[in-house]
């Protein structure tokens, strides 16, 4: 089986949530994962300004520390524009068959979900999109090692 796993992963470098639950797929259903970091607000033409370069440094080394973390060959890309368009077109390049993001806490009690890079999404691509819950509590690891053991029988 062969197919790809784009994940988006926000600035926040301790919002993994969406990394995780990508990585848990990726291990249950043998797909390819490729990280990305959508830079959004450089105006065109802005790209090789100095703030530009360091966001894009940034986001760089963040995917680096979660692919590190992630393992199994994990792809990483980064990319200027707006964000669900820059979901998007990576999504249309790598051929994804889903897209991962996180999700925010909203409303009484944080018992609702709040993602409007999800509504933007789904007038951008075709390609199914999961919303990841935010992190309240460590994911089981056990999960993980069961998702890993499917794949070696």
């Amino acid at each position: 089986m062969g197919g790809t796993i784009v994940c988006g992963v926000p600035e926040a470098p301790d919002d993994r949530a969406a990394a995780e639950l990508a990585r848990a797929l990726q291990a249950r259903l043998g797909l390819r994962l490729v990280l990305v970091h959508v830079i959004d607000g450089v105006p065109p033409g802005a790209h090789e300004s100095l703030s530009a370069r360091q966001r894009q440094s940034g986001a760089e080394q963040s995917l680096t520390a979660i692919a590190r973390e992630i393992g199994n060959g994990t792809e990483k890309r980064v990319v200027l524009g707006d964000r669900a368009e820059g979901l998007a077109q990576i999504a249309a390049e790598e051929g994804a068959d889903l897209i991962v993001i996180g999700s925010r806490a909203a409303g009484l009690g944080n018992r609702k979900l709040r993602c409007t890079l999800a509504r933007e999404l789904e007038v951008a691509t075709p390609v199914p999109v999961v919303v990841a819950p935010p992190a309240t509590r460590r994911r089981s690891s056990r999960r993980l090692a069961v998702a890993a053991n499917s794949d070696t029988r």
